[in-house]
């Protein structure tokens, strides 16, 4: 199948507005780790995530994203090391980064405050074979008419990075990441990929509505230089076994972008099992059948890395 142009941006920057090169979850309130490096550790044991998200089901060439990431603390270094890996496909576009965090806790009077990073690389692949662009000749000869267009597959390898900070309370937590700043460039084919920066905030607050249910409104923004995109979601868990909620993308006009349901439940002490769905608001609402979107966590359930290892005393006689 080929793509014009026109279908290729639709596809590549999306309604997601904020870092075209970001891909967005409507489960960013329980994997806080892929929204922010400095998140990892912070729940006191090995974590790992994985997710698959199906945008704009049933739309030709529609996005689709893969993530694979685990954290745990590292005490030796006085707080957790972690990692990302997330594959998103849009059309001919392929983009995959894998990265690496580290991030250091200190414990307060008020809880957890933590600071980190997390680095690595972008590879992106577009398959200029199946493009169509307005002056292309595809009949007999095969040429886009484009000097900065292939006509086979190109490629493109660049650096990734993010800071964070993030806080964890009793009832409250959040954070803040600024991410690819400078903005920079690296090559892509002939052209130029250009990897503009980034900045989000998180904020959660719990609230213990009676003994077998906790509220936990939150909020996400995220902006560029040019866009805000706003997330307010509220999750309910329901004898510290289900859970459902609720998440509205857009604040207004052509920001709204989607309504989401969320479902999750407990399969034994380790394992977690959420689905969400997206109920399309944006001007796509009509050309697809909504966001599918599942992920499966495992939590080791045992505390490691707490506190520094034992002071070392030394013998007189060994000296």
């Amino acid at each position: 199948m080929r793509y014009s142009i026109a279908i290729i941006c639709i596809l590549i920057f999306q309604v997601e507005v904020v870092s075209q090169q970001r891909p967005q979850f409507t489960q960013y309130m329980i994997n806080k780790y892929y929204e922010n490096p400095a998140y990892g550790g912070l729940e006191r044991s090995l974590s790992i995530f994985t997710s698959f998200r199906d945008q704009y089901s049933n739309f030709p060439g529609n996005p689709r994203t893969f993530y694979l990431g685990a954290d745990m603390p590292f005490y030796l270094w006085n707080g957790a090391v972690g990692f990302t890996f997330v594959n998103q496909r849009a059309g001919l576009f392929n983009n995959s980064n894998l990265k690496f965090s580290y991030n250091y806790v200190m414990s307060t009077p008020y809880g957890f405050l933590s600071f980190g990073g997390r680095a690595g690389i972008d590879f992106i692949t577009i398959d200029g074979n199946g493009l169509i662009t307005p002056d292309g000749i595809y009949e007999g000869v095969f040429d886009h008419n484009d000097p900065t267009l292939d006509t086979d597959v190109f490629s493109g390898i660049g650096p990734s990075w993010e800071l964070g900070t993030y806080f964890k309370g009793k009832s409250i937590e959040g954070g803040i990441v600024i991410s690819d700043l400078p903005s920079h460039k690296y090559g892509l084919g002939e052209g130029k990929y250009n990897k503009s920066f980034s900045g989000s905030l998180f904020a959660l607050y719990r609230y213990s509505l009676n003994e077998n249910i906790e509220l936990s409104p939150s909020l996400l923004l995220k902006a560029d230089a040019a866009v805000l995109q706003t997330d307010v979601g509220i999750l309910a868990a329901i004898n510290e076994n289900l859970l459902a909620g609720l998440n509205l993308r857009g604040y207004s006009g052509k920001s709204l972008d989607a309504l989401s349901i969320i479902i999750g439940t407990n399969i034994g002490k380790k394992y977690k099992v959420i689905y969400s769905f997206d109920f399309g608001l944006s001007a796509l609402r009509t050309s697809n059948q909504g966001t599918h979107e599942i992920m499966v966590t495992y939590n080791l359930q045992k505390l490691i890395g707490i506190g520094l290892p034992p002071k070392i005393i030394y013998n007189p006689r060994d000296l």
